[in-house]
């Protein structure tokens, strides 16, 4: 039996066809994600159509679908609970309808975060452990957690997901949550650029004269020695293994894959945070491991297939 994944960007939607073997066919179409979820439905409704005409396939042939949604997600009841300027009409929506009314199919929804995780955990880094966290390095920080081989999501369906929000500096700048001085906050994406700039030493750094100062960027300038990029990359390094330290402490995993752009540069990022983890978390029974995500742009359609496998009978 098949099944249809969807995974929810901000700038792309990505959908795929899955069977008992795995991933058959993908399909990627642009997002508007500031035009609410419904004004992008019909764009989804078409490439799922597309794909099940393309392998010969009938809503007879699907088990359901499994959708991965960039927000808080209530998966008790399949709904969204909260947005963050992404699909903000999503809330009101009820997609186990739009499922059912479409293809006759059950719809299993929940938060891209875990979805990531259940796909590295069932077909990347992430095989063979049943405690994990997973941390996303990007524009923002995101993370997920498995216990025991269960997905961790708490009373309110939170729990695990925040952990780019926990506060590694107490007297830091707001944050876009409104928390002062999160992970996210001290070391993030859209936090780069102010780090670099506040830097004393910037003018006659040679980050001055980069275009776009991302972590590209600062890596590039890493390697060039300039003491600009040096300190920033140091107080990131800084900010993350707090963040990493706080959730060893907080949920006891095996491992701690980490995902994201800022990967690129996982030969240099990996070995300074293994370091600083393994010498300052209070572990007595030994290292949680660090590890590269491996299934980075599949990890959410195979995560989305577990959803759905999981919880029907086949």
């Amino acid at each position: 039996m098949w099944t249809i994944a969807i995974d929810l960007g901000g700038t792309i939607m990505k959908l795929g066809l899955l069977n008992e073997t795995g991933l058959v066919a993908t399909s990627f179409a642009n997002a508007a994600s500031l035009d609410g979820l419904a004004n992008n439905l019909p764009v989804v409704e078409k490439e799922i159509n597309l794909l099940l005409k393309e392998q010969n396939l009938s809503t007879k042939d699907l088990l359901g679908i499994g959708f991965s949604f960039p927000g808080l997600v209530d998966s008790a009841r399949n709904r969204v609970l909260s947005t963050n300027k992404k699909y903000d009409d999503a809330p009101d929506l009820d997609l186990v309808q739009w499922a059912n009314q479409n293809w006759g199919v059950p719809l299993f929804l929940e938060n891209d975060a875990r979805v990531a995780l259940l796909g590295e955990w069932k077909h990347g880094a992430g095989a063979g452990y049943e405690n994990m966290v997973m941390v996303t390095l990007g524009t923002g920080i995101g993370s997920a957690v498995l216990i025991e081989g269960k997905l961790l999501r708490g009373k309110h369906f939170q729990a695990g997901n925040l952990g780019g929000h926990f506060t590694v500096n107490h007297r830091g700048g707001k944050c876009t949550c409104g928390n002062i001085g999160c992970m996210e906050s001290e070391a993030s994406t859209w936090k780069l650029p102010e780090l670099i700039c506040s830097n004393s030493k910037f003018e006659a750094s040679l980050m001055k004269s980069e275009e776009l100062l991302d972590f590209e960027a600062l890596f590039r300038n890493v390697a060039l020695k300039d003491p600009v990029a040096e300190e920033v990359l140091d107080h990131c390094f800084s900010v993350w293994s707090s963040g990493l330290i706080t959730m060893i402490h907080a949920f006891d995993p095996e491992v701690i894959i980490l995902s994201g752009g800022i990967m690129k540069s996982a030969a240099v990022i990996l070995p300074e945070l293994q370091k600083r983890m393994n010498q300052y978390a209070w572990t007595p029974w030994g290292n949680v491991k660090l590890i590269e995500a491996k299934s980075v742009n599949s990890a959410a359609l195979y995560g989305a297939d577990y959803l759905v496998r999981s919880a029907v009978e086949i």
